[in-house]
């Protein structure tokens, strides 16, 4: 059975379980004394566009240049840093939409002393006296459910976003017709102890069924929100109180709860009013029924079977992982790890949704590491590695459309900053397709490749489909794109075409002299990047039937791009130079790039460079590699290209069960 499965309330809200529509995501923890059901909508987010090109950046480019090219990179970096970076460094972030809380009146012991982080005393609310607890996601339903018992009494709770519906769903109710009494809030603040500012402008309680919470975000033309939530509850009596519905003596309860934002419509209420109002606990059953038959069409569309002889499905999925840890097989797992990813996916990216942000579509802070935005010199773009591969192509589209929002933000980046024609972007962007560069963290701001690694999900879009329509749709962005490299890439002493001033991504070189270095000329990555994007632009012009002056001149700059390097320890070069490394078991494994997504290297076609692939990948994980969730995904996929046939998956496994349950999962 694919499920995540767990024995105990979540301690924190990395073991909430997520569930999702595409653009309405919530995070339920399974609280008995006092849930909490965290809420997400894609399109809440900090402000408006912002314009941050820093018009200092062309006047230098070519000093930098010059300063890399020599070996000053201090110097270089100084400049670039004064010159390069983003008159403001962060763009706009991605932030949660508010807080649902479900009190249980009957299933609360008497409060307790606590203390919070800073030591001050308060009374908190402990649960009753628990038996029997298990907290389980189903995957094949995208259906969670939460069962104890309280003395004699066994409880089901029941939970689910839809997509037709466009609201998610939690149900209530005890196997022997307990009263159930409850009260229902919402809440749009920091959880953190002492942070006791509310980001919303009203949250209030109407006809004694719903509530709304309504606001706008910070900034410059900032975002109109909307959530709301609808109580339905059979017997018993049901009424407001201030904000809060009160539920007595009820033999069933249903929470009903969506979300809108004025980036979609311009009355975001009234949305939420329409999509709520039709719903009640006689049209549950049809409604789960409609969630799940809509959920399949996505999930069925591939299956990954790896058959073990011993059942494990009466283990949580921490005690799993803690088997492998201790050096036990579960091929089970990595069944559990593909349904699981394909899950994320089809619950954070949906026609007509924003594509999967660093989180997908959960996120529970207003300032989340790295503004929980699009991070693309990896991530989003590994979210969307599974699309095309196992059958989601229509989900792969939100992030092909955000594409759309980047490219006149991205040519004009490239006027200002580069003074070239063509489309750019940087490391990060925003719902507004924001291509400036971000942050201010030399190892990662000025990398100017985030938009080329977009674009190869163009073709491979097509390869999967063979829409000749969709490929001449997006040809103006691929096009600019080579434009932009056309123009911008200068030749090094040895006359090939390197990027630059560039990095590779989040990595720390020691130079001969031992000095440290982030920025620097022609990173391997970068290289390998520009020949897939060119390789990709030629064969898209030929099956489009063009004649396009660029054909000519971007053979010929393939055949003049660097070529893959071997260094002295029988690894890829990461850099132009064979520099040493700061952190050798880092977590981006940038240089293998040609490996996987790209396949430039192969066992196959390229041995020695395949052999230096693995040695590679092996001097990372000898090293502390595979220390994050998502570079151990990464990892796997090396796996699968380098090690012999049939240890990919003991390896493979054996990554999977390092950590927690969040870097396994997460």
């Amino acid at each position: 059975m694919g499920n995540i499965y767990f024995r105990k309330e979540a301690e924190e809200w990395n073991q909430a379980f997520p569930i999702g529509n595409g653009f309405l995501g919530a995070m339920v923890f399974g609280n008995v004394a006092k849930e909490r059901i965290q809420v997400n909508e894609d399109s809440v987010w900090s402000g408006g566009f912002s314009n941050r090109v820093n018009p200092d950046a062309g006047r230098y480019l070519e000093k930098i240049r010059e300063c890399l090219f020599e070996g000053n990179v201090q110097e270089a970096e100084k400049l670039a840093e004064q010159s390069m970076y983003a008159t403001s460094p962060n763009m706009r972030v991605y932030q949660p939409l508010g807080d649902i809380w479900i009190r249980f009146m009957d299933q609360e012991a008497e409060r307790k002393l606590a203390r919070d982080e800073s030591g001050l005393p308060y009374l908190k609310e402990s649960a009753a006296e628990v038996e029997a607890y298990q907290r389980i996601l189903n995957l094949e339903q995208a259906v969670g459910k939460i069962e104890y018992c309280v003395g004699r009494t066994k409880w089901n709770r029941e939970f689910f976003a839809s997509n037709p519906a466009k609201v998610a769903m939690y149900s209530i109710c005890a196997e022997s017709g307990e009263d159930i009494n409850l009260e229902i809030s919402a809440t749009r603040k920091d959880n953190r102890s002492g942070r006791g500012v509310s980001f919303c402008d009203r949250i209030l309680a109407e006809e004694n069924q719903y509530i709304w919470l309504e606001g706008s975000s910070g900034g410059r033309k900032g975002i109109g929100f909307a959530m709301g939530v609808r109580v339905c509850s059979c017997g018993g009596r049901q009424y407001q109180m201030g904000s809060r519905i009160i539920v007595e003596k009820a033999r069933k309860v249903l929470i009903c709860f969506t979300g809108r934002t004025t980036f979609r419509s311009a009355e975001p209420k009234q949305w939420c009013r329409e999509h709520l109002a039709s719903l009640s606990l006689d049209t549950y059953a049809e409604r789960k029924r409609e969630h799940i038959q809509d959920y399949q069409t996505y999930f069925n569309a591939s299956r990954l079977t790896f058959r073990q002889e011993m059942n494990l499905d009466n283990l949580t999925t921490p005690e799993r992982l803690k088997r492998i840890r201790e050096g036990h097989h579960d091929i089970g797992l990595v069944n559990l790890y593909y349904d699981f990813a394909r899950y994320l996916l089809i619950s954070s990216s949906r026609e007509g949704s924003l594509p999967a942000n660093l989180q997908g579509i959960w996120n529970e802070e207003f300032e989340p590491m790295w503004g929980s935005k699009y991070t693309i010199n990896i991530n989003i773009q590994m979210n969307y590695w599974m699309a095309e591969k196992t059958g989601l192509q229509a989900l792969h589209l939100p992030l092909l459309e955000h594409l759309k929002r980047m490219h006149p933000r991205g040519k004009e980046v490239a006027a200002s900053m580069y003074h070239v024609e063509g489309f750019c972007c940087h490391h990060n962007t925003d719902i507004w397709g924001d291509c400036a560069p971000q942050d201010y963290h030399t190892s990662s701001t000025i990398w100017p490749m985030g938009g080329a690694w977009l674009c190869l999900h163009i073709y491979e879009h097509y390869q999967y489909t063979k829409d000749k329509g969709f490929l001449e749709e997006y040809f103006p962005i691929l096009k600019d794109s080579v434009q932009f490299f056309m123009n911008y890439m200068v030749q090094n002493s040895d006359g090939k075409w390197v990027t630059g001033p560039s990095s590779s991504p989040e990595n720390i070189y020691i130079t001969a002299k031992n000095q440290y270095g982030c920025l620097c000329m022609g990173p391997t990555m970068d290289i390998e990047i520009v020949r897939e994007l060119f390789s990709n632009y030629l064969k898209t012009v030929e099956i489009l039937e063009k004649e396009e002056p660029l054909t000519g001149l971007v053979k010929d700059r393939i055949e003049n791009l660097p070529k893959l390097k071997v260094g002295k320890y029988g690894q890829i070069q990461e850099w132009d130079q064979d520099y040493e490394e700061l952190e050798v078991g880092h977590r981006h494994i940038s240089q293998l790039f040609a490996l996987y997504p790209a396949q430039q290297i192969r066992k196959d076609q390229t041995p020695k460079l395949a052999q230096a692939a693995e040695k590679t990948l092996d001097r990372r994980l000898e090293n502390g590699g595979g220390h994050t969730g998502w570079s151990k995904a990464w990892i796997i996929l090396f796996f699968c290209k380098t090690v012999e046939e049939g240890k990919s998956i003991s390896k493979s496994s054996r990554i999977i069960g390092r950590g927690n349950f969040r870097q396994s999962f997460g």
